[in-house]
């Protein structure tokens, strides 16, 4: 065809099919799919896409089936039984009533993947089939020790974090709250003694009131001292400083000392120079000492 002088091409009839059956390929209608489906697990599914319709429109609620993914649909219809189906659906249901629920067709998934290996009992022990029992005792055959529970409770939880979905059972006091972490930084100590075992040394940078009560400490106020000769000479003072703590333990002080030293002279130049802060200037005792003596080795090199 020939519009406004420029040939526009027509699609021919076999062109049209092709571009149909592709995108029937691609987008596939998940009405039409959950058509085929048990008609209770079919209810229960609508009552999980059932949105409100607005004000402005007339026919009541709505349900959403585009929420869903046929081929997740086509997997919940290939399970077994009818029981794990509509176990499978009743999960998704008391989900959405519960939580917030963002991708239903992952969640659907997850049920479904949950189910195959584990089973129908989920982690509050219902198999999510309303009030069927298992035998003629009234279940108590099917009833699982708190350590399996607990097993399913974990592989369940591991499930829905892989698909976006976290719970929030109200157990934060069990573990699922904040990590407690006060007993690892109670292990660190600003006044190490020599019956302390010391595994490392970590530089700080604080107000000076913080650190009063440091063995090892500096003073730092405004100056114009780079940040990289600032550390060096810091630890030059770390290293010179000797505690003796009188005569009487003297040894003992020394061995703590000298294990101090070689932890201080084992950590990196970097972590030095990133916890110090620039221009700067040391007013410690003995920093004047430590200055004329870098001082004094550069003029050698030179």
């Amino acid at each position: 065809l020939v519009r406004d002088s420029k040939i526009v091409a027509v699609a021919s009839e076999t062109q049209q099919k092709a571009a149909e059956q592709t995108v029937a390929l691609l987008v596939r209608d998940s009405k039409k799919v959950a058509d085929t489906l048990d008609e209770t697990v079919q209810r229960v599914l609508a009552q999980c896409v059932t949105v409100k319709a607005a004000k402005s429109d007339e026919g009541g609620n709505s349900v959403r089936w585009d929420k869903l993914d046929a081929e997740v649909l086509e997997q919940l219809g290939a399970m077994d039984s009818l029981e794990e189906k509509v176990a499978a659906a009743n999960r998704l249901l008391e989900l959405s009533s519960t939580t917030r629920v963002d991708n239903f067709s992952a969640s659907l998934a997850g049920i479904i993947r949950t189910i195959k290996k584990h089973g129908m009992v989920f982690k509050d022990g219902n198999n999510g089939g309303g009030n069927s029992t298992q035998g003629g005792d009234g279940g108590k055959q099917g009833r699982k020790s708190k350590a399996e529970k607990q097993a399913e409770k974990e592989a369940w939880q591991q499930i829905l974090a892989e698909d976006g979905i976290v719970e929030n059972d109200g157990d934060d006091d069990e573990g699922g709250g904040a990590v407690d972490d006060t007993a690892e930084l109670g292990k660190l100590t600003g006044k190490p003694t020599a019956q302390d075992l010391i595994l490392g040394a970590i530089p700080v940078c604080a107000p000076y009131s913080v650190l009063s009560q440091y063995k090892y400490r500096v003073k730092l106020t405004p100056g114009s001292v780079k940040r990289g000769k600032a550390s060096k000479q810091a630890v030059d003072l770390f290293l010179r400083s000797n505690d003796n703590g009188g005569k009487k333990n003297k040894q003992l002080v020394d061995e703590g000392a000298k294990r101090d030293q070689a932890l201080i002279k084992l950590v990196n130049e970097n972590e030095w120079v990133q916890a110090m802060i620039g221009d700067v200037r040391i007013t410690s005792a003995g920093a004047s000492k430590v200055t004329k003596k870098q001082k004094g080795k550069g003029r050698s090199k030179k």
